[in-house]
């Protein structure tokens, strides 16, 4: 079972774009790393999946419930991230 779909995600900021056509599955028991250079969307992604900013186009799909314009507090958004410390930069 998918546990979560992201599908052509964008989210622009004004004229910039921070996060282009992205599409990603993470299924159930799977442990994933964005991994990348500062500014290329990273946060701006975990953000959208945990409801704090909503994507320009696109669908986040949780469960097989779309849930790209629920709140952050929906129950369906129980995601959490870990932000890497900066002494390991």
């Amino acid at each position: 079972m998918k546990s979560l779909e992201l599908i052509n995600i964008r989210k622009d900021f004004g004229s910039a774009v921070a996060v282009s056509g992205m599409n990603m599955t993470i299924r159930k028991g799977e442990l994933v790393s964005l991994l990348g250079p500062s500014g290329c969307g990273k946060t701006t992604t975990l953000r959208m999946v945990a409801g704090f900013v909503e994507p320009t186009a696109g669908s986040i799909v949780i469960n097989g419930r779309d849930v790209t314009h629920l709140p952050h507090t929906a129950a369906t958004r129980r995601w959490c991230s870990s932000p890497m410390p900066s002494s390991l930069i």
